[in-house]
């Protein structure tokens, strides 16, 4: 673990300086962030809801966590690599960041178990045609709820496959380091985590009022942009939960300096 954090600053300046941190990262280049923001809903939430293949799309989100992790330490260290620079840095340890997949489809199966009944209800409720302002209100508890039911799986592997993937770690040794480490920084991992959720769900509720005031004059117009809101917050929870992740991954582990020695 890094030397900065062995010194262990207070609770709260500590959360305060990773909440800093994660905005300033994410200032950096937000078109980027937004766009693997896309990436991870597209290739884990759309794709696989379409297509019936979330198992094995889970299987490769290690590698793909991994690879994004790669554009923000870039980013941090003022460096440059393309998707290809990071596909071949990570593609020595792919058989790792596998074994740390099927940890994750095994996780996923239960967490189907658990959500089938909420997302029957969302189905059956979104055929209601309901208005802007109750369906904001059915979405809101559901991803609530689901963002809880992935905390175990997201502190398991939380640090794991930047381990894996640029310091060498095997898997049960990252993942006991993970684990080590979730548990010696739990306060401000956790109150971290409720800053970025509460800052996602600031945006939610700013959009649902944004969209209830659009609604007032055209309902259809308003529902247009409650579909655009709730997707855009989509993309900047998932681009600011990575930023957090690199953040966190940094400051308690020693990141590797970059392969690729270009400036942006």
């Amino acid at each position: 673990m890094s030397e900065s954090m062995q010194g262990k600053p207070g609770l709260f300046a500590q959360v305060n300086t990773w909440l800093r941190e994660i905005l300033q990262l994410f200032r950096k280049a937000p078109g980027k962030w937004m766009l693997l923001g896309l990436a991870h809903v597209f290739l884990f939430v759309m794709i696989p809801g379409l297509l019936g293949i979330k198992f094995i799309s889970f299987l490769l989100l290690p590698t793909f966590l991994a690879i994004v992790m790669g554009f923000y330490r870039n980013a941090d260290q003022g460096l440059y690599a393309d998707l290809g620079d990071l596909l071949n840095e990570v593609k020595p340890t792919f058989r790792k960041l596998l074994s740390l997949g099927a940890i994750c489809v095994f996780y996923v199966f239960l967490i189907n178990l658990l959500t089938a009944d909420d997302a029957t209800r969302l189905q059956e409720f979104a055929k209601a045609e309901p208005s802007a302002e109750e369906m904001m209100a059915q979405f809101g508890p559901v991803f609530l709820k689901l963002m809880l039911l992935l905390l175990p799986l997201v502190l398991l592997i939380w640090f794991s496959p930047m381990l894996v993937a640029y310091q060498q770690y095997s898997v049960i040794r990252a993942i006991k380091s993970s684990l080590a480490a979730v548990i010696q920084y739990l306060l401000p991992l956790l109150l971290t985590w409720l800053g970025v959720t509460l800052i996602i769900m600031l945006s939610m509720t700013l959009s649902g009022v944004l969209v209830a005031i659009v609604s007032a004059f055209s309902s259809q117009v308003g529902g247009l942009l409650m579909l655009v809101l709730v997707f855009s917050c989509m993309l900047l929870a998932s681009a600011l939960m990575f930023a957090f992740q690199y953040i966190s991954n940094r400051d308690i582990f020693r990141v590797p300096p970059a392969v690729v020695q270009e400036e942006l």
